[in-house]
């Protein structure tokens, strides 16, 4: 477990900071005396209104917003050496964007947005931060979802972008590449939360093609609040590896041996056929 850890004088991207959780971790991390915050989001106007109120806020060289498309490697390269030419150092990356359409409308899209930039961003922060590779180690927060665990029939495709993203992260936060790279990789499932994402109306703000995305049908949503509160928590707490579960308003439940067990079950059981 990390001890004494710290945003105060860190250099942090979000992407998908333009609304919801992403806008609140934006805010929170700032709050927390961080040196600075880039966050990455397509929706201009929104992004552009959060990154005024928080310049004057906190001042002009805290925070930064980028316009970027995450799906599109080129663009995320780019923003992030931006931010390394900047400030000459990277100490958080949490990938947080993702879009939730009707499978059988843009099913790729998708699968770009929640999964493939996942990737990406992953592959590009351990280049950046890692100790072996001339950084000062850092962390990686990979968000997926409760759906990761527990597949909706209804909602196929979001499902399986989160349940790898939950495989990915799990398998490139082994302990051996950890020892060398000191940046530790965590994922957090999250449980339904009352965001733009889970509104038709404001789909626009995820994606300009997306026109079925489509309301959550779950009668409790936990509050963003609760969410990003979560999510900072377990950045200063996790070990690297390991998935925690944020739901319900609650704090963060560390998920970590249910499940490597139940993956490993799964294993076993199918070892003899």
């Amino acid at each position: 477990m990390e001890n004494n850890f710290t945003f105060e004088g860190k250099v942090i991207l979000v992407t998908g900071g333009a609304t919801g959780i992403g806008a609140g971790l934006v805010r929170s991390i700032l709050s927390e005396n961080a040196r600075h915050v880039t966050f990455l989001d397509l929706a201009e106007r929104e992004s552009e209104i959060l990154e005024r109120e928080l310049k004057n806020k906190f001042g002009t060289l805290r925070v930064m917003y980028i316009k970027c498309d995450v799906s599109d490697e080129k663009q995320m390269n780019e923003a992030y050496n931006k931010v390394v030419d900047k400030f000459h150092r990277l100490d958080i990356v949490i990938n947080n964007a993702a879009i939730l359409c009707a499978e059988e409308n843009l099913y790729k899209r998708m699968v770009d947005i929640n999964f493939t930039a996942v990737i990406s961003s992953t592959l590009k922060a351990l280049a950046t931060m890692a100790v072996d590779r001339g950084g000062s180690g850092g962390v990686i927060l990979n968000v997926s979802s409760r759906l990761a665990l527990t597949p909706s029939d209804s909602l196929a495709v979001y499902s399986a972008t989160k349940a790898a993203v939950l495989q990915f992260t799990n398998s490139i936060a082994i302990n051996k590449l950890y020892s060398k790279s000191e940046v530790r990789v965590l994922s957090v499932c999250l449980g339904p939360t009352d965001t733009a994402i889970l509104h038709k109306h404001n789909s626009e703000l995820f994606d300009k093609g997306c026109t079925q995305c489509f309301t959550s049908q779950v009668p409790e949503r936990q509050r963003v609040e609760s969410a990003v509160k979560g999510i900072i928590d377990v950045i200063k707490k996790a070990d690297n590896g390991s998935t925690w579960i944020i739901a319900g308003n609650k704090p963060p439940v560390d998920i970590t041996l249910s499940v490597r067990e139940g993956l490993q079950n799964r294993c076993n059981d199918t070892s003899g056929s």
